[in-house]
C-alpha cells in the first residue's frame, strides 16, 4: 500500500464500550509504523485513570482527557509524529471538537466502529473491564451516541482488515 504524504493527520475512533476501539487503534498504528511512519496511538481511557472522582464536578474525566491529550500530543509531535490515532467514547459534538482541537496541526477525521451486540458480548466475555463495566449499559450507551462521525466502518472482520478499510476511507493510504 502506498501512503499519501499530506502532513499531520489525526483520527478519532469512536464507538461504544467493547466495540474494539483500542484494538483497532493499535492495529492502525501497526500498519503505519510498519511503513516507518511516525505514529502516536493514544487511548483516551488511559488519560483519565484517576479516582475517586471529585464530588460535584460533572465532566471531570472528560476535562482530564482533554488536558492530558493536549500535552501528550505535544510531546509526540515534538518527537516527530505525523500521524495520531485516538480511541475512546466521544459522546458529543463538543467533545469531538475539544479532542480534535487538542491535536494541534492535524487534519482530524472521526470514524465510528459499528459492532453488533453479539460480537461485543463474545469479545468481552471473560475480560476484566473494570468494576463499573456492564455489557447491557455499554450497548445502550452505544445506541445513544450521536452520529457525529465522518464515516463508519463495520468491525466484524480481522483487525488488520478493519484497520486497512479505515485507513482507505480516511484517505491515509491508497488502494493496495
Amino acid at each position: 500500500m502506498a501512503m499519501m504524504d499530506t502532513g499531520c493527520r489525526g483520527l478519532l475512533i469512536n464507538g461504544g464500550g467493547g466495540a474494539g476501539k483500542t484494538a483497532t487503534g493499535q492495529a492502525i498504528g501497526r500498519i503505519l509504523t510498519g511503513r516507518s511512519l511516525p505514529t502516536a496511538v493514544i487511548d483516551l481511557d488511559t488519560l483519565s485513570q484517576y479516582g475517586p472522582t471529585p464530588p460535584h464536578q460533572p465532566g471531570f474525566h472528560d476535562r482530564l482527557r482533554v488536558q492530558n491529550l493536549t500535552k501528550v500530543w505535544a510531546t509526540y509531535r515534538a518527537a516527530g509524529a505525523r500521524f495520531v490515532v485516538v480511541s475512546g467514547v466521544i459522546g458529543t459534538t463538543e467533545l469531538r471538537q475539544a479532542f480534535a482541537g487538542c491535536l494541534t496541526g492535524c487534519d482530524v477525521q472521526m470514524v465510528r466502529l459499528v459492532t453488533s451486540p453479539e460480537l461485543v458480548e463474545s469479545r468481552t466475555r471473560g475480560l476484566t473491564r473494570g468494576p463499573d463495566w456492564d455489557l447491557r449499559q455499554a450497548l445502550a450507551e452505544y445506541d445513544e451516541l450521536p452520529r457525529i462521525e465522518d464515516f463508519a466502518v463495520p468491525n466484524d472482520r480481522p483487525l488488520p482488515q478493519v484497520a486497512t478499510e479505515i485507513l482507505l476511507a480516511a484517505g491515509w493510504i491508497t488502494n493496495p
